[in-house]
């Protein structure tokens, strides 16, 4: 559906639960109740612990193809050809802060999680074949960079979470730079340099834009077709909570026991 059809179907549901005569929305509203609702089924369909079953996003062919439009991929190579906007980059001044051997990199724009990391290294001139890169908390850094068994070697370098430069209140999707993109490290092993990081990873869902004045201005859900639906009942149910917020805690209590 396009943006302005899911307004429409927001609405006829949403009249149709008061006679016809439920509380006005403009676009702007629906707009934000479309995008939050989008976001709700999207981390019901990745997050595991927020469905009945424990089912991740790749746990069948279904949940792939409802997110297939968020999986994108970056990679940086040394030395690096170009420099896009929303790109994969190394940082070029390093943080004072970081573990030894430890590289910090700028995210893309829109990253949100990571879903497969690779890197290659290089020793004595010679790079090494693709290899992972393992996630791992600042608890198993410090519990491991001494083991020779689980440290960072030929074949494995860690990553680690890190801040933002900045964090601030913005809408970067209107050409606001407010904060900046979310960073990582990586620790490559004694010795080696990590010459390229190669990252698939889920984007976060563009917001919902209605616009029937002008419908040029329209940012439709990319989400799979077969979520357009479920979409427009979670706005409609989030509607309902704020006209009636007794029967809502009913209906999603029902929601849990009985879906996936």
């Amino acid at each position: 559906m396009y943006a302005n059809e899911m307004k429409f179907a927001f609405m006829l549901k949403f009249d149709s639960m008061f006679e016809f005569s439920a509380p006005a929305y403009d676009d702007r509203q629906i707009s934000w109740l479309l995008t939050a609702a989008q976001n709700r089924v999207f981390l019901d369909k990745y997050y595991t612990p927020s469905n009945k079953y424990q089912r991740g996003f790749e746990a069948d062919e279904k949940r792939r193809r409802d997110l297939e439009q968020l999986i994108k991929q970056a990679k940086w190579t040394s030395p690096a050809t170009s420099v896009p906007t929303d790109s994969l980059t190394k940082i070029a001044a390093q943080p004072a802060e970081g573990h030894p051997n430890g590289v910090f990199f700028s995210l893309p724009e829109k990253f949100l999680y990571a879903i497969e990391e690779t890197a290659k290294l290089t020793k004595d001139a010679v790079q090494t074949r693709e290899i992972p890169v393992k996630p791992v908390t600042h608890d198993q850094y410090i519990a491991n960079i001494n083991n020779p068994f689980k440290k960072p070697y030929a074949n494995l370098v860690w990553r680690m979470d890190y801040s933002r430069e900045t964090q601030a209140t913005g809408d970067i999707d209107n050409g606001g730079t407010d904060y900046s993109r979310k960073r990582t490290e990586l620790i490559a092993p004694d010795g080696y340099d990590i010459t390229e990081y190669r990252i698939r990873y889920l984007q976060m869902p563009p917001d919902i834009v209605v616009d029937e004045y002008a419908p040029e201005n329209q940012i439709h859900c990319i989400l799979d077709e077969t979520l357009h639906e479920s979409i427009v009942d979670e706005a409609v149910k989030m509607a309902k909570a704020s006209v009636k917020p007794n029967e809502y805690q009913i209906a999603d209590k029902e929601k849990v026991d009985s879906d996936d």
